[in-house]
């Protein structure tokens, strides 16, 4: 069991070295997974924001929740850490609830 701690440590060493070597020759050479790998047995990768030339527009959320300090929530994901506090120390969800701007329909 040393002796194989011993090689993983090693390993470990190895890969602390080579991999920001690997790293800056990728940038350097603005390389893509495509240039590094066969892809023909590997299922399709998604292409990610810093490969596109030109960013992609997502669209914003529409805050739902907001408590005056600039702190706001969508009501979608993971809730904030100012939220998740407001909430403990015994305020509730609709004290943070942004009034509907509905657009009325002419008729």
């Amino acid at each position: 069991m040393k002796k194989r701690l011993e090689e993983a440590m090693s390993q470990a060493d190895d890969a602390e070295e080579i991999i920001p070597l690997a790293k800056k020759a990728i940038a350097q050479y603005e390389l893509m997974p495509g240039d590094l790998f066969d892809q023909s047995d590997q299922a399709p990768k998604l292409i990610t924001q810093k490969h596109l030339k030109t960013p992609i527009a997502r669209p914003q959320a529409q805050v739902i929740y907001e408590d005056g300090n600039g702190n706001t929530w969508a009501g979608c994901g993971r809730r904030t850490t100012w939220l998740i506090e407001a909430l403990e120390r015994g305020h509730t969800l609709e004290n943070f609830k942004v009034p509907s701007k509905r657009l009325s329909r002419a008729k």
